[in-house]
């Protein structure tokens, strides 16, 4: 709806995603594809799974594998992922196997797959996993924070939760 509480899209989709980088996810009839703002499609609906679109790009899966789509519905980077993520600073995330790592918008690996789970950058870092505990990386995959805890959460003004020896502190 717009700021009035008018439809400006008629309801006609299954599900839908927020409005990013001027497109939205939709889905109709089991399958996802991007409409603009005037709900005209943009990209058809043609895939099993999407996220949303960020920085031109969009992570997409087809079948059993993820890739990224540009804002015409052509694949700027083939589907080869096993799971793919919105980018965030430049990079996006990405599973390969069992390890996580980073690729820029050409698919080429900044971060090798290597962590057992990871996060999205946010605020210039991203939470990563080794082993069982958890740390933070740059853009260039260089620890600012060692992995050592227990658990985190991502950084918000300049703070980050974290857990070690069964207590939280910041």
């Amino acid at each position: 709806m717009d700021e009035t509480g008018q439809y400006a899209i008629n309801p006609q989709f299954d599900a839908v995603m927020s409005f990013s980088d001027g497109l939205a996810a939709v889905r109709q009839g089991g399958l996802w594809g991007f409409v603009d703002k005037s709900g005209r499609y943009v990209v058809n609906p043609r895939f099993d799974d999407v996220e949303s679109f960020e920085a031109g790009l969009a992570a997409v899966k087809q079948g059993d594998r993820w890739g990224y789509v540009d804002k015409a519905g052509k694949y700027a980077i083939n589907p080869q992922f096993d799971r793919a993520f919105s980018f965030s600073d430049g990079l996006a995330l990405v599973t390969l196997g069992k390890a996580d790592g980073y690729v820029d918008k050409t698919g080429r690996y900044i971060i090798n797959p290597q962590f057992d789970s990871a996060q999205v950058f946010f605020d210039g870092l991203a939470r990563v996993k080794l082993g069982k505990v958890y740390g933070f990386i740059d853009n260039t995959g260089s620890y600012v924070i060692n992995p050592q805890f227990d658990d985190t959460w991502a950084f918000s003004g300049g703070l980050a939760p974290a857990k070690k020896s069964n207590a939280w502190g910041y």
